[in-house]
């Protein structure tokens, strides 16, 4: 836990400090309210957490670009009652076509138990939509489950700060006794003010899955963010919106 919360620490002290050692850098610091209602055959729950987390996108040398994602969580409620960190670095590199390639890696402390994931990235540029995708490969640390994820987001820019998303994925958690699959499916976006840093965005989220006791979730969350260096669409394309290990594996990690 110490390990992983003092890795975070360092992301989001490098979030902070990113503007001032680094001339094209980008990303930005949010807060967020989320609530969550998850149904099984065994009852329904419901629950809500907080969110701090950042992300800093620093272009080191043409076409290298390193992206910096961390975040915090806390929930007390009956579906949780932990503090959980995570962090995650990228390496990306922009071709001609507008194509970024990558890899990366993270660690999470969720429910005191240690995660840790690895895998490729590949996002495309168009003038008005960003495809991307993701190929994941995790372990926990006490459970001694293997996970694995596949991604796939899609963002439309209405105009430079204004953003429309959505996402779809598969996840595989195989801890022995239990192997079970899940889907999830995420619409959101965000609004950023003309005339400052400042901007608000919303999102929903389905997960199910047959194998884990017939379970259905849902979950909403509402936030600011203030972002650095450009506009939402500027934030997109210089890599600074990556997924983090906290977004995989159908949203457990959260």
């Amino acid at each position: 836990m110490k390990t992983t919360l003092f890795a975070t620490a360092a992301v989001l002290a490098a979030l902070v400090s990113a503007p001032a050692f680094a001339a094209e850098t980008i990303g930005s610091v949010g807060a967020a309210y989320n609530y969550t209602n998850v149904d099984t055959n065994l009852g329904e729950q419901d629950g809500s957490s907080a969110i701090v987390d950042g992300s800093v996108a620093i272009k080191t040398t043409t076409p290298w670009t390193v992206t910096l994602n961390g975040a915090l969580t806390y929930s007390d409620n009956a579906l949780s009652d932990d503090t959980n960190v995570y962090g995650t670095a990228h390496a990306t590199y922009l071709l001609n076509n507008g194509v970024r390639v990558g890899a990366f890696a993270g660690l999470a402390d969720v429910a005191d138990d240690t995660v840790w994931a690895v895998g490729g990235e590949a996002h495309k540029y168009f003038d008005t939509v960003t495809l991307s995708g993701v190929v994941a490969y995790g372990q926990t640390d006490d459970t001694d489950a293997d996970l694995w994820a596949v991604r796939g987001d899609a963002r439309y820019f209405v105009n430079d700060n204004v953003r429309l998303n959505a996402n779809l994925g598969f996840a595989n958690v195989d801890a022995g006794a239990i192997d079970a699959d899940v889907w999830n499916i995420g619409l959101g976006g965000e609004y950023k003010f003309a005339d400052n840093g400042w901007s608000v965005f919303g999102g929903y989220n389905h997960a199910e899955s047959e194998d884990l006791a017939d379970l259905k979730a849902d979950s909403v969350n509402v936030g600011v963010r203030y972002t650095f260096g450009g506009s939402l669409k500027d934030r997109d394309r210089a890599g600074a919106d990556l997924t983090d290990i906290g977004g995989l594996f159908g949203g457990f990690l959260r």
